[in-house]
């Protein structure tokens, strides 16, 4: 069979490059190249956006996580999902810190609150938090959690500049959330991070820290990074700012495209749970396949569209506790059941704010072909 073009499962949603050409000469005629007017603007009108009072650019989401934890001063044990990218975990093993595993709920695959409070010990210091896929979890049940047991709560937020959970938008909850801005993320710098908080002390050690912890005089007051924000990747980020509202509501009509078309095909597919009052930014459109009921698996399915020029993603597989890299802190077989069942069904489809009505046609039309083919074979049987 010979391959249409390729749809790509996702793509940087970019403007042309007349659109950055003023932001970049001016950086370039200034000769400040990192860490200037951009970046301090990009910070200002982002904090405006979430509503909080600070937010910090830096080189990466996962070189600000590593910062958040080294600016709390964490020790012992940090529970997270598994069901998670590997950015996640990283900064806990680089700042020493002991992972721990819960599980995840079902039905949204974010953090289970009642799984992690059966974790908790005098070791534990913080909860990590995954927004998973865009989907917020439940940040106001598990800050009840933290505070119950005195212990911080960071989130990894990298799905989710522009997700709300009850009208309030995410980059508010907990001691610190942390965004990711690399190149197919709905808000994109190119490369980058934010770190949004409310916590004076920590907003500043993380400045400090993406500068190697030097206060501006070379006197370094503690081991930081090179973790600083370009001025071209602030300026690319405040093109993407401006458009991000209409980049929003592109991806959620094609979420809803694709989500209606997919189940008038195959009511028996499982799509990801948004809670009543929730908004997630799709940053992932998923589909579980459970194979008990479809016949099917995720992977034949992921291979069916992959021969027709169609990626897919088996995304979030491996989990975590399932990585050579976290090997050592693999919890009992079982006690990760939603974890283990939503990371051996669940499928990333083509999704991105510029995707075509044609694109997703094709894909819905090589699902519809795929359906067919194997209750043909059922039949068969």
């Amino acid at each position: 069979m010979k391959n249409k073009r390729p749809i790509h499962i996702t793509r940087p949603t970019l403007e042309p490059f007349s659109a950055y050409a003023r932001l970049f000469r001016k950086s370039i005629k200034s000769g400040a190249l990192t860490t200037d007017s951009h970046v301090r603007e990009f910070e200002e009108r982002t904090a405006r956006y979430l509503g909080v009072k600070h937010c910090v650019a830096v080189s990466s989401c996962t070189a600000g996580l590593m910062l958040v934890l080294k600016g709390l001063d964490l020790k012992g044990e940090v529970i997270l999902p598994s069901f998670t990218f590997a950015a996640s975990g990283h900064p806990l093993i680089w700042n020493n810190l002991k992972p721990v595993f819960a599980d995840i709920d079902p039905k949204t695959y974010t953090l289970d609150a009642k799984s992690v409070e059966k974790l908790i010990t005098k070791k534990t210091s913080a909860i990590l938090v995954t927004h998973i896929f865009g989907v917020p979890c439940d940040a106001k049940k598990l800050e009840r959690v933290a505070r119950k047991h005195k212990i911080k709560l960071i989130f990894d937020a990298a799905h989710a500049f522009g997700s709300s959970a009850g009208g309030i938008r995410v980059g508010n909850f907990g001691d610190a959330e942390v965004f990711s801005l690399s190149p197919i993320k709905v808000l994109t710098a190119a490369e980058g991070g934010l770190v949004a908080t409310n916590n004076d002390a920590l907003a500043q050690f993380v400045r400090l820290g993406r500068n190697y912890g030097d206060d501006g005089t070379n006197n370094t007051l503690f081991a930081g990074l090179s973790a600083r924000m370009s001025e071209f990747h602030a300026a690319i980020g405040l093109r993407s700012l401006k458009k991000l509202p209409q980049n929003l509501k592109n991806r959620r009509a094609k979420a809803a495209y694709l989500a209606a078309a997919l189940r008038s095909i195959e009511p028996e597919l499982i799509f990801q749970k948004v809670p009543a009052g929730y908004r997630s930014t799709y940053y992932i459109f998923s589909v579980r396949i459970d194979p008990k009921k479809l016949g099917y698996t995720r992977d034949e399915l992921h291979d069916f569209l992959a021969a027709r020029g169609i990626r897919s993603r088996r995304y979030f597989y491996p989990p975590l506790h399932m990585q050579p890299t976290y090997k050592a802190f693999a919890p009992k077989k079982g006690l990760l059941t939603a974890t283990d069942t939503v990371s051996h069904t669940v499928l990333a489809l083509p999704l991105y704010s510029h995707i075509t009505k044609e694109d997703l046609d094709r894909v819905t039309g090589a699902f519809r072909k795929f359906s067919a083919l194997k209750k043909h074979e059922r039949i068969q049987k």
